[in-house]
């Protein structure tokens, strides 16, 4: 019993020198966890300092760069409206210049134009006059073929004409010569057939008075005939002055 109870006593001792050393590690850790915290209160107090120091630094910096953006935004504003105005007027410049450009364009096209206008006018007559001396050339060479037709056809006219008086002049001629052929024998047949009426000679012979008659009846057409050509040829007269031949 007593071993039972030794042992029952060590094993006390084992189960209070364990619990001791579980405190003691329990404490080690409590007080290694204040000590981080102490640490960090006394090391975050250095740090906020030296960070409130920086960002005082940082603020002046911030407020020195705000007030330089503005000042260069004020350079930049002063030389963006110079630029504009000297762009302005150089844009004016250029507008203007371009403009009497075109408009000394514009005149000289006008010139051309108005030139233009003039010698096509003047084409336009001269078109017209050579049209109107065509149509006076197409007139002049209608009336000539028209002479030429006609001298053509009065030239077969003279020919005809001239033709027809030499036959109707012969004729005539012939036919007058007959006359005078006639004139006497119609007196001897004459002759003749009142001494056979007559009895008064025994040379008439009995065929004296139809002979006689014969004659006279040709003497009759031959005047008749003569008369006719004596109308021709008075009637080819008339067509020779009007031909003017």
């Amino acid at each position: 019993m007593n071993k039972h109870h030794e042992v029952d006593e060590a094993e006390d001792d084992v189960v209070v020198i364990e619990q001791r050393d579980k405190r003691t590690y329990l404490y080690v850790a409590i007080a290694g966890v204040l000590g981080l915290a102490l640490g960090g209160l006394v090391g975050s107090s250095v740090t906020a300092k030296d960070w409130e120091s920086t960002y005082q630094q940082l603020e002046t910096k911030y407020q020195s760069l705000e007030d330089d953006k503005k000042q260069l935004a004020a350079q930049v504003d002063m030389k963006l409206a110079s630029v504009d105005k000297q762009l302005d007027a150089k844009l004016q410049d250029a507008v203007a210049e371009q403009k009497q450009q075109y408009e000394q364009q514009i005149e000289d096209l006008k010139k051309k134009l108005q030139e233009q206008q003039q010698k096509n006018s003047e084409l336009s007559k001269n078109i017209e006059q050579q049209s109107e001396k065509l149509q006076s050339a197409e007139k002049q060479n209608s009336r000539l073929s028209q002479q030429t037709d006609m001298q053509a056809t009065m030239f077969e006219s003279a020919k005809d004409l001239f033709k027809k008086e030499e036959q109707t002049k012969s004729e005539l001629k012939a036919l007058q010569k007959e006359k005078q052929e006639l004139g006497p024998k119609i007196k001897a047949l004459k002759a003749e057939c009142d001494a056979y009426l007559d009895g008064a000679s025994w040379d008439a012979k009995s065929d004296s008075c139809d002979k006689q008659d014969e004659a006279n009846s040709r003497m009759s057409q031959v005047e008749q005939m003569i008369q006719v050509h004596q109308m021709d040829l008075k009637q080819i007269q008339a067509l020779s002055e009007e031909l003017g031949l």
